[in-house]
């Protein structure tokens, strides 16, 4: 069994990477599984299966999360703790067991020693995504039964994407599935894009430290993907500074630095000139939220972080944060607060969907000197 964990930089190509090995292990006839976490990124491999030339699709299975821990977890075993067949997926955004910061009575895990469905599921027998990696280890340790020879035997390899995006629970879920001697399991992620988790509140781990060793102790070799062919190299560069003092290898760019390009590298834009700006460039303009930045709402081309998460443009704007003013004024510690790791994530994926051009929208004196100057 092979147990690999690629820590990918922004635009490794890392979706391309598992689907060209996937082609080849289906061309063999070996059955492949891709779990990820979001909706885009299962369409985006399915779209990219068929643009390299893949010809079993009847092998290549492209999975959620959730979906897989109902498919081929829990309801092959729940009869051992609920024995009425669940009937799909509730998505929640936070702890369905808590109202206005309390506890709702009568949601505890167990009743008189039993398991509790009001904890697990909702009032239409749907599986809380908040707590359903939980209930899939509840499920194993009471079937006894030996989860990782079930899924050995149905797949060749499984890759994990977005490794980053699990936590908690789901760690102890993956070690069921590194017990098998034949499975092999490739995860791949960027730690430095985590700006959500698969439950509101895990359990440990939760920080990209505390996952890169829980992977390292599951017995996972660590491989680097530090080529990127989306940025060039002053975008790379400056983004790497983001998480300059976490050990990070430096990124590579791979784009041909032959191609037309006339606005390069990173840029202060004053407020004043914004309107300017966006005419020239059309840049993807990016802020924290939708009540963020609200002089910006007359513009089309406009995302949060978090939305702008898989994507990819010539030239980004940027809203700042007060964190990503003070980290681009050279402050010592601008991520401070109990948000640290979040906001500077979310910077970090900012700046990484660029392949030109990065600007900062700035009123700060600081930036006086540094200005982009429209064209008269």
């Amino acid at each position: 069994m092979t147990k690999t964990l690629f820590i990918a930089c922004a635009g490794a190509g890392k979706t391309t990477r598992i689907v060209e090995e996937s082609i080849v292990l289906t061309e063999a006839g070996t059955k492949v599984l891709i779990i990820t976490y979001t909706r885009s990124n299962q369409s985006e491999l399915l779209e990219k299966f068929e643009e390299l030339g893949g010809r079993h699709k009847e092998l290549f299975v492209v999975k959620g999360w959730y979906s897989f821990i109902l498919e081929d977890v829990v309801r092959p075993y729940q009869q051992c703790i609920f024995p009425k067949r669940i009937d799909g997926i509730y998505l929640n955004s936070r702890n369905p067991h808590m109202r206005e910061g309390r506890n709702i009575f009568g949601r505890g895990e167990k009743v008189d020693g039993t398991y509790n469905p009001k904890h697990y599921l909702t009032s239409k027998n749907q599986a809380h995504t908040e707590f359903i990696a939980k209930l899939a280890c509840r499920i194993v340790k009471t079937s006894k039964v030996d989860i990782s020879e079930r899924i050995g035997a149905i797949y060749g390899r499984i890759y994990l994407d977005e490794v980053q995006d699990f936590a908690g629970w789901d760690f102890d879920l993956i070690k069921l599935l590194t017990k098998s001697k034949e499975l092999e399991i490739h995860a791949v992620g960027d730690f430095r894009q985590t700006i959500y988790h698969t439950s509101s509140k895990p359990k440990k781990p939760v920080s990209s430290a505390e996952k890169r060793t829980e992977y390292a102790k599951m017995g996972f070799k660590i491989e680097e993907m530090n080529n990127c062919w989306r940025s060039v190299t002053s975008v790379c560069t400056f983004a790497d500074t983001v998480h300059a003092d976490e050990g990070y290898t430096p990124t590579i760019s791979k784009v041909d630095t032959t191609e037309k390009a006339t606005h390069t590298g990173i840029h202060y834009v004053a407020t004043k000139d914004i309107a300017q700006y966006i005419k020239q460039y059309n840049p993807l303009i990016l802020r924290h939220s939708a009540n963020s930045g609200k002089e910006l709402d007359k513009y089309d081309n406009l995302m949060t972080f978090g939305e702008s998460k898989g994507k990819t443009t010539e030239h980004v704007l940027i809203h700042p944060t007060e964190p990503f003013v003070k980290f681009l004024k050279g402050h010592a510690k601008p991520f401070g607060g109990s948000a640290t790791a979040t906001s500077r994530n979310k910077l970090y994926v900012a700046i990484t969907r660029a392949r030109y051009s990065v600007a900062f929208i700035v009123e700060d004196d600081h930036f006086k000197g540094m200005l982009w100057q429209p064209m008269n």
